[in-house]
C-alpha cells in the first residue's frame, strides 16, 4: 500500500498509531514517520513522491526479516534480526542483524559472534557487480559512503583481505591493515601484507610497502610498492622481464617488452631477450579472432647468437629465425571456400640455441602449409592451391612449393543421361576425369633461403591429364576396364645435349671429349596418349567352424579369404606422343644414349607407349570369432577379431626378359585381448643373390630347395601395461568376495594406496598397502592403481651383404601419488646400440594456490634439469623461485 507524503496527514496518522500502541498492542508492527507499510509476510516498502530536503533518498527501500522486525517511530529506526534483507536501487544487503536510521539515511549490518569466536550470518553487500562479505558494515544511502570491517573482496584472480575499509562516493576503496592473495582458502596459505592500500574501481590497485607471508611466517621478501591493474577489459602495458644466468651466455633478461591490447579482434606482444655476452632475440606475436569468420595466431622470432669469446678460435656468431602461423576459418562463414595455415619453419640451429623444449631439439623435420580450396556447388569442379615448406635440420636442406595449384573435375559419366530410368547400358559406364597441376619448387639450404642463390635452381612446370575409362562387369566380382589416358606437360625450359669431341676443360687445362648440356629458355610442351586394358577378379571365400560342446563360450569361428587376381596390358603403338626423346653420342666409340628434353622436370616426361603386361596376385585372410560374455543372459554373442589382416601379394611381368616375379610382400595385423597391438610387414625374394648382394635370374628353389628368402622385416608390439593387467582406470571402490563394498584412502588419495586398504590375497601395492582385486573375463586382476605405462617394441631386419638388425623399446607413462603429485616419463632402450634413448622425467606437485615442478633429462646432449615453485595465478606469475641446469652448458 502506498501513501503520498504530506506533513499534516503524517502527523495525524502517527498520533493514531501511537495511541493504538499505548492501548497495549505489544510488538505489533506499525508504520513509522516514513510511511512504511507493516506486513509480517511480505517485504516492507518506502516510496517518496516529494522531497523534504535535497539529501533525502527518493527511491523504494524494501526490507524484511526472518525472525524479528521492529519499527521505532520515535527514533525513526528499523530493526531486522535473524536473516534481515534490504534492497535499495541496485544495492542489496543481507545480514544477521540490521539497523536502519531513516532520518540519517544510514544502515548498520553485522553478523553474530558465538562463544567460540566464529561469526555466523555475516553481512553480504552487493552493489552492481561488486559483492562483499564482511563482519560489520555502515553505509550511507545519501553519500554512498561506507565503513567496512573485516572484508574480503575479489579483484580479478585475487582476494583482498582488510580489517578496516572505507568506501568513498566515487567508489574508491581505502584499506587499512590489509593483505592480498590469490589463494581461495578461508585462511590463505600465503599473502602479501600491506599496511595501506587503495583501489580505483575498474582501473588499478596501489599500496605502500608489502612483504610476503607464507603459512603465517613472514619472509624477507619486501616490495617497496605494489601496483597492478584491475581492469575488466584488455589493456596495454609493460611486460616485466625475468632474469637468470647461464654458463655460456652469462646473465640475462628475457621475455620482457610491451603488450598492445589492440581491439576486440587482435592484440600484439613485443618481447626480447638480452644476454651479457652479446646474444639477443626479438619476438613479435599476435592473436586475432573475428567471431564466426576466422581466428589464428602469428609469431616471428629473430635472434643473434654469440658463443665463445671474441678474438679466440671458439668465437662464433649466427643469425636464427623462426616463423609460426596458425589460421583457422569457420566453415560456415564462406561455404565452398576455405583458407587454412599451419606454418612452423625456422633456421636449422634456432632450436639448439633459443628454446628450452627438449622435444623441439630432437625434432629434425618441420613442415608448413598455407592452403586455399574452392568448390562450386552443383558442379564436379574443385580448385586447391597451397604454399608448402619442408626442412631437414639434420642436413640443413629446405624444400618449398611456391605455389602449388590443382584444378580437377571429379568423375563424370558423359553418356549417362540425367533422366535415364532403369539399369544403365554398358556404354553408359564410360568415365571421364580431368586434372591440371601447377608447381614451382625451390630446393636449397637454409642459409641460402633468403638470397638470390636459392632461386637459381628453381623448377616450375604444368601438367594436365584426361583419363577416359570404361568398366565392364560380365559377371559378379569380375571387371574389365579399357582406358585411355592423355598426359601433357609444359615447362619454361628444355635441355639439349651435344657431343663435343674437342671440349676444353678449364679445370684440367686440356681438351677432353664431353657431352655438353645446353638449357634452352622458353615454353616447351609435350604430350603422350597411353591406351591400356586391365581386368580384375575379386571373390570372397568364407569358412566356418561351429562349436557344439555344451557350455562353450566360443560359438563359432569364421575365416574370410579375399583373393585378388588382376591383369594389365599396355600395347606398343607408335605415333601417340610428341618428339620428347632424342639421342646423343656419349663416348669416342660412337655409343648412343637416349635422353628426354624434359629431363629432371617436376612432373617428369610423359611415358612412351611401351609394351607391358603385368599379372598381380594377392590374398588377404581375416579370422573372427563369436564369443559369449561371461555370465551372459542376453543369448547374443559378441564378435571378436582374432586376425585383422594377414596378406600376401606379388606380381609377374610377362614381357620382361628375366626376374619376372616381384618380391612377395607380407603384412600382418592383430590385437590380442583387445589391448596388445601386433603388426608386421616384410618382403621375400624368390631369386638368389650373387656375391655383391644383387639378385640373379636363378630361383632359390633350384639350388637350395627353398621357396623364398626373407629380404627385410619390420615388426612392432605396443600396449598399455595398466590396461593389459586390468590395473588403473580410476576405480573408487571394489567389491569383496563376500559381497560387501569397501573403500580405501582419503580424499587426497582416491585409490586408497596411501592409507589402510582392505586386505586381499595376492599382490601388494607399490606404496606398501595391498590393493583390492577383482578379475575380468580372462582372469586378470582389476585394481585401482593410479599409473599408466605405454610400452612399444619395434624390430627391423634388412638382408644385405652384412644383415642389419635394429631393436628399440620405448616407455611412456605417468604415476599419480594421491591427487596432488604426478610423475610423467618418456624413456627407452636402443637394444642394438645398447644405449638409453631420449629420457625425460617430470614431477609436478599441486600445492593448492602454488605449484611445484621438476623436469630432468638425465641422458644425451640435452642433459639438463629445472626446478620451479610458483603461484598458480597469472596475476602473480613473477612471484616464483627457479633453478635450472641449462643443456647448453654441456657444449
Amino acid at each position: 500500500m502506498y501513501f503520498l507524503y504530506n506533513k499534516r496527514f503524517v502527523a495525524i496518522f502517527m498520533i493514531l498509531l501511537s495511541l493504538t500502541d499505548l492501548a497495549g498492542q505489544g510488538e505489533k508492527l506499525i508504520p513509522d514517520s516514513l510511511l512504511m507499510v507493516s506486513d509480517t509476510t511480505t517485504a516492507q516498502k518506502i516510496v517518496f513522491y516529494s522531497k523534504v530536503s535535497p539529501d533525502a533518498i527518493d527511491a523504494t527501500v524494501s526490507y524484511k526479516a526472518r525472525l524479528y522486525k521492529k519499527n521505532d517511530l520515535i527514533n525513526k529506526k528499523v530493526y531486522l534480526i535473524g536473516g534481515g534483507e534490504v534492497t535499495y536501487q541496485n544495492i542489496y544487503l543481507s545480514a544477521d542483524s540490521i539497523v536502519m536510521d531513516m532520518d540519517l539515511g544510514t544502515i548498520f549490518a553485522s553478523g553474530r559472534r558465538d562463544s567460540t569466536g566464529n561469526i555466523s550470518g555475516k553481512a553480504t553487500f552487493r552493489e552492481g557487480q561488486e559483492s562483499y562479505e564482511v563482519d560489520q558494515l555502515e553505509y550511507n544511502f545519501r553519500t554512498s559512503r561506507a565503513l567496512i570491517r573485516n572484508v574480503v573482496t575479489r579483484q580479478q584472480e585475487g582476494f583482498l583481505h582488510s580489517s578496516l575499509t572505507r568506501k568513498q562516493e566515487d567508489g574508491t576503496l581505502h584499506f587499512k591493515a590489509s593483505s592480498f592473495t590469490t589463494c581461495d582458502a578461508e585462511h590463505p596459505h600465503f599473502r602479501l601484507e600491506m599496511p595501506k592500500a587503495k583501489i580505483y574501481p575498474d582501473e588499478k590497485m596501489v599500496s605502500g610497502p608489502a612483504y610476503l607471508v607464507v603459512e603465517d611466517i613472514p619472509l624477507p621478501v619486501i616490495v617497496p610498492f605494489f601496483w597492478f591493474p584491475v581492469q575488466k577489459k584488455f589493456a596495454s602495458g609493460i611486460i616485466i622481464p625475468r632474469y637468470g644466468q647461464e654458463q655460456q651466455r652469462g646473465y640475462f633478461l628475457s621475455e620482457g617488452g610491451y603488450y598492445f591490447a589492440g581491439t576486440d579482434h587482435f592484440d600484439l606482444k613485443l618481447t626480447g631477450n638480452l644476454y651479457t655476452n652479446g646474444t639477443w632475440m626479438a619476438s613479435a606475436a599476435t592473436r586475432y579472432n573475428v567471431r564466426y569468420k576466422f581466428s589464428g595466431n602469428f609469431s616471428f622470432n629473430y635472434a643473434s647468437n654469440i658463443s665463445g669469446h671474441k678474438g679466440l678460435p671458439d668465437f662464433s656468431k649466427s643469425k636464427n629465425y623462426r616463423i609460426a602461423w596458425s589460421h583457422t576459418q569457420d566453415p560456415k562463414s564462406t561455404p565452398g571456400s576455405r583458407l587454412s595455415a599451419n606454418v612452423n619453419m625456422s633456421s636449422s640451429s634456432y632450436d639448439r640455441n633459443n628454446t628450452y623444449q627438449p622435444l623441439d631439439n630432437v625434432t629434425t623435420h618441420r613442415q608448413s602449409s598455407v592452403s586455399y580450396s574452392k568448390t562450386w556447388a552443383g558442379t564436379p569442379f574443385n580448385f586447391q592451391t597451397s604454399v608448402n615448406h619442408s626442412q631437414n635440420n639434420a642436413n640443413k636442406t629446405v624444400s618449398l612449393n611456391m605455389p602449388k595449384a590443382i584444378f580437377s573435375m571429379a568423375r563424370i559419366y558423359p553418356l549417362k543421361g540425367r533422366r535415364s530410368v532403369g539399369p544403365a547400358k554398358w556404354y553408359q559406364d564410360l568415365q571421364l576425369q580431368y586434372t591440371a597441376q601447377l608447381d614451382n619448387q625451390v630446393n636449397t639450404y637454409d642459409s641460402l633461403l633468403f638470397t638470390s642463390k636459392a632461386w637459381a635452381n628453381a623448377k616450375a612446370g604444368f601438367k594436365h591429364e584426361i583419363p577416359l575409362s570404361l568398366q565392364i562387369r560380365p559377371f559378379r566380382n569380375f571387371t574389365i576396364s579399357p582406358s585411355l589416358r592423355y598426359t601433357g606437360v609444359l615447362y619454361p625450359r628444355k635441355i639439349e645435349k651435344i657431343w663435343v669431341p674437342d671440349y676444353f676443360d678449364p679445370e684440367l687445362n686440356r681438351e677432353v671429349p664431353k657431352v655438353i648440356v645446353d638449357t634452352l629458355r622458353g615454353f616447351a610442351y609435350g604430350h603422350a596418349i597411353n591406351p591400356s586394358i586391365s581386368a580384375g577378379f575379386n571373390p570372397q571365400i568364407f569358412g566356418y567352424f561351429t562349436f557344439t560342446r555344451p557350455g562353450s563360450r566360443v560359438q563359432q569361428i569364421r575365416h574370410v579369404i579375399k583373393p585378388s587376381f588382376s591383369f594389365s596390358f599396355i600395347p606398343n603403338i607408335k605415333g601417340l606422343s610428341s618428339p620428347m626423346y632424342r639421342e646423343v653420342q656419349v663416348d669416342t666409340l660412337g655409343s648412343m644414349s637416349t635422353y628426354s628434353v624434359f629431363e629432371n622436370g617436376i612432373f617428369g616426361t610423359p611415358s612412351l607407349s611401351q609394351k607391358n603386361g603385368n599379372i598381380s596376385i594377392s590374398i588377404v585372410n581375416i579370422l573372427e570369432a563369436k564369443v559369449f560374455e561371461k555370465n551372459d543372459t542376453t543369448g547374443k554373442p559378441k564378435k571378436v577379431q582374432l586376425i585383422d589382416n594377414l596378406g600376401f601379394s606379388s606380381s609377374y611381368n610377362i614381357f620382361r626378359d628375366s626376374v619376372r616375379w616381384s618380391p612377395v610382400a607380407m603384412s600382418f595385423r592383430t590385437t590380442l585381448l583387445n589391448q596388445v597391438g601386433i603388426s608386421a610387414g616384410g618382403t621375400f625374394s624368390l631369386y638368389e643373390k650373387n656375391e655383391r648382394g644383387q639378385e640373379t635370374s636363378r630361383f632359390l628353389f633350384q639350388s637350395s630347395k627353398k621357396l623364398a628368402e626373407l629380404r627385410n622385416l619390420n615388426a612392432s608390439v605396443d600396449f598399455d601395461l595398466g590396461k593389459l593387467l586390468g590395473l588403473g582406470g580410476g576405480r573408487k571402490k571394489n567389491d569383496d568376495p563376500d559381497g560387501t563394498t569397501t573403500t580405501g584412502g582419503d580424499s587426497d588419495d582416491p585409490g586408497g594406496m596411501m592409507g589402510a586398504a582392505p586386505q586381499a590375497t595376492g599382490g601388494s601395492s607399490i606404496l606398501g598397502s595391498p590393493p583390492v582385486f577383482d578379475y575380468d573375463d580372462y582372469g586378470y586382476a582389476l585394481v585401482d592403481l593410479p599409473w599408466t605405462m605405454a610400452v612399444a617394441y619395434s624390430f627391423s631386419y634388412v638382408s644385405e651383404r652384412d644383415p642389419k638388425i635394429s631393436q628399440q623399446v620405448s616407455l611412456t607413462g605417468s604415476l599419480s601419488i594421491g591427487t596432488k603429485t604426478s610423475i610423467s616419463y618418456v624413456t627407452g632402450v636402443d637394444i642394438t646400440r645398447k644405449d638409453i634413448t631420449m629420457t625425460r622425467i617430470g614431477i609436478t606437485r599441486d600445492l593448492h594456490c602454488w605449484e611445484m615442478s621438476f623436469n630432468w633429462v638425465p641422458t644425451s646432449y640435452m642433459k639438463s634439469w629445472d626446478f620451479t615453485i610458483r603461484i598458480r595465478s597469472a596475476m602473480l606469475s613473477d612471484l616464483k623461485y627457479e633453478r635450472r641446469k641449462d643443456y647448453r652448458d654441456n657444449f
